[in-house]
């Protein structure tokens, strides 16, 4: 009696498969990293944009309360020249034409007449998403219109402290 013997196959991977796959694998991730992070950075500008566009608003908001305070802002309502009923409760600082110090006092909010605080801002609003802090390049009505930073007298308008080259290609982010 012969038994013949054969060779069964396991139902494993061969060595040449396996290599295969893993370089299939190894092109997809090549090709889709440089789209994940276009992705990223794209979402980032578009967070900078609303940020700023926020920061922008708050620093108005503050403005047109400062000034209401000063009967800069009438009421149909009210005779004029009459300081109005409601107004912001602190004086604004000397000089700063109604607009902040700094973007702490847009956190602090505006302390009204009434006793109620109007809130313009929130911490996380003044984080940049381009550098991760908060840290602001901030310019002044009384600023030369071709300087890049702030002689601190009060804020007037905002950028982004990053220098990286937008994805247009043309701008940089401290430019916006």
């Amino acid at each position: 009696m012969f038994t013949t013997l054969r060779k069964t196959r396991s139902g494993g991977f061969t060595i040449a498969e396996l290599i295969t796959v893993c370089a299939i694998i190894a092109i997809l991730a090549a090709v889709a990293m440089p789209v994940a992070r276009f992705g990223l950075r794209r979402q980032k500008e578009v967070e900078l944009r609303d940020k700023l566009r926020k920061i922008t608003d708050a620093i108005d908001k503050y403005h047109e309360l400062m000034i209401m305070g000063q009967g800069g802002a009438q009421n149909p309502a009210q005779q004029p020249g009459q300081l109005p009923t409601l107004r912001p409760a602190q004086m604004q600082a000397l000089g700063s034409e109604g607009y902040p110090k700094d973007l702490e006092e847009l956190l602090k909010g505006v302390k009204m007449s009434d006793g109620k605080t109007i809130r313009l801002i929130r911490d996380r609003d003044l984080i940049d998403p381009m550098t991760g802090r908060n840290e602001w390049i901030t310019l002044s009505t009384t600023d030369d219109p071709d300087a890049s930073m702030s002689d601190g007298n009060n804020v007037f308008e905002v950028h982004s402290t990053s220098t990286a080259l937008a994805l247009d290609g043309k701008t940089h982010y401290n430019e916006w």
